[in-house]
């Protein structure tokens, strides 16, 4: 069972929301910043579990009261969808009953389609205008926060200037400097790192029934994020390997352009598959660099022998430029709505240049 014991990586942030607990000193109102997938909202939550704990144990909540259990179902249900109503909430698939559950106090506050608008907004400054119904505490978790429209900011603006009592506001973000500068100079900023891929590994054999070397290849790609670990899906990843394996091979053999561009068509095609298939060529180059420097440090050792022999043939700064190119296009495309199979190939001829001269 999740609680701030079990939880993974950021394990100085626990520690001070801990202590703030327990001398209660939590801040009114924080900021929880930090890459997407490190468990952000789920901490918030816990946070949320233990103020309300009718019995904690330790510095953690106890798990087993009827406040512990229905901030527990806010928790599950964050990953469940109805799959019986256009609307997504019929009432009585395994997902909606799970949302039932949830406590009244404890308000999770999202994007409804893209943004969290100025109406969503308003209703939660009434509702925490009263005391909670239950909760010794009430908590309100925005997320993600940096979602919020220019006017939704300015609302809130107020009530973080006059907080309600017995009520602690948490924004979480992964780009805290898109929020107004008056609001995060009235909240408690704290910064989330990547996690580990011990912690990553150990939590996905322990506690998701993973073998070890499939929780060592999610390790191994998910940047740090035990969401993306989570999401991983080893077979489909197997696949998508193979094809990025040639492209970087193209690239460090210094291939055809027209070869390159035949390989990048279909995984420009799509979104998703665009940003795995970019992931496992970063991930690719990232192991070749490390398979004569550190083995240890190779993730995918299913494919252990097709890394270390490409590695043997290039050098170590043709492998430092392909990974920053990489890792380059990978952050412009998160940003801006590229045209990615040009970018692709763009990348493509400025890596193979300078070899044509």
């Amino acid at each position: 069972m999740i609680s701030l014991d079990t939880f993974v990586g950021n394990g100085r942030t626990v520690q001070i929301l801990r202590r703030a607990i327990e001398r209660d000193r939590l801040p009114h109102a924080m900021i929880f910043s930090g890459p997407a997938g490190v468990g952000k909202c789920t901490l918030a939550l816990l946070v949320a579990q233990r103020l309300n704990c009718l019995s904690p144990s330790g510095g953690a909540a106890c798990g087993d009261c009827a406040p512990c259990r229905r901030i527990l179902a806010v928790i599950e249900s964050r990953r469940l969808q109805c799959r019986s109503s256009k609307e997504g909430f019929c009432g009585n698939c395994p997902a909606c009953r799970s949302r039932m559950k949830r406590h009244p106090d404890i308000r999770l506050v999202e994007p409804e389609k893209t943004t969290i608008g100025i109406d969503q907004v308003r209703d939660l400054i009434r509702e925490i205008a009263f005391q909670p119904l239950e909760a010794r505490t009430r908590v309100v978790i925005l997320d993600p926060a940096d979602e919020m429209r220019p006017e939704a900011h300015n609302s809130l603006l107020k009530t973080l200037e006059e907080p309600p009592s017995r009520t602690v506001i948490i924004l979480v973000t992964a780009n805290p400097y898109l929020l107004l500068e008056t609001i995060r100079s009235r909240c408690r900023m704290l910064h989330f790192g990547e996690i580990g891929r011990e912690g990553i590994e150990r939590h996905l054999v322990a506690n998701e029934g993973r073998t070890a070397e499939e929780a060592r290849l999610a390790a191994a790609l998910c940047g740090g994020s035990l969401g993306a670990a989570l999401d991983f899906d080893a077979k489909a990843y197997v696949e998508v390997r193979a094809q990025a394996f040639d492209f970087v091979r193209l690239i460090l053999s210094r291939g055809s352009f027209a070869e390159a561009s035949a390989l990048v068509a279909p995984a420009a095609k799509d979104r998703r598959f665009f940003e795995l298939w970019m992931g496992s060529v970063s991930a690719l180059l990232e192991n070749i660099y490390y398979a004569a420097l550190a083995p240890e440090r190779v993730g995918q050792c299913d494919f252990a022998d097709q890394i270390e022999k490409l590695g043997r043939t290039v050098s170590r700064t043709s492998l430092v430029q392909a990974i920053e190119a990489v890792e380059k296009l990978r952050n412009a495309a998160l940003k801006y709505n590229l045209q990615r199979q040009i970018a692709l190939e763009a990348m493509f001829l400025e890596l193979v240049r300078p070899s044509k001269q």
